[in-house]
């Protein structure tokens, strides 16, 4: 089995109980040194669905996954920060994303230093 996706939760307890969770279903796995959780893409729908999105819920009860271009992450951060959205963070396949109650909407607010590249460089992916 080749373990090709990969996830972290930047939260260490949150990761921890994705490796829980992975144990406890006797998923497919291994953890690098950084924590970061590697797996099969034939897994790929449960980890990502059933194991991940359980753990989302409990931190968000309805929340959405907000993905943007690298030269949009610190502005997100910022403006999330400054305006007291709470959020928290995750890396899977070695991309950052945020995690946030889908009561906000990312696609309205009004980020300071716009890109070059145009605002539709992000997907707000509600669920919960």
């Amino acid at each position: 089995m080749a373990l090709k996706r990969s996830f972290r939760f930047v939260d260490d307890d949150l990761n921890r109980r994705l490796i829980v969770l992975l144990k406890k279903r006797k998923v497919g796995h291994s953890v690098d040194r950084n924590g970061v959780i590697h797996y099969s893409p034939d897994d790929a729908a449960f980890v990502g669905n059933d194991l991940i999105g359980s753990i989302r819920g409990d931190v968000f009860s309805a929340w959405q996954v907000l993905t943007c271009p690298e030269d949009w992450i610190r502005r997100y951060r910022d403006y999330m920060t400054q305006h007291e959205i709470p959020f928290t963070e995750e890396i899977s396949n070695g991309q950052l994303w945020f995690l946030l109650p889908r009561k906000h909407r990312p696609h309205a607010w009004k980020l300071e230093e716009q890109p070059v590249s145009s605002a539709e460089g992000f997907l707000a992916k509600p669920a919960g």
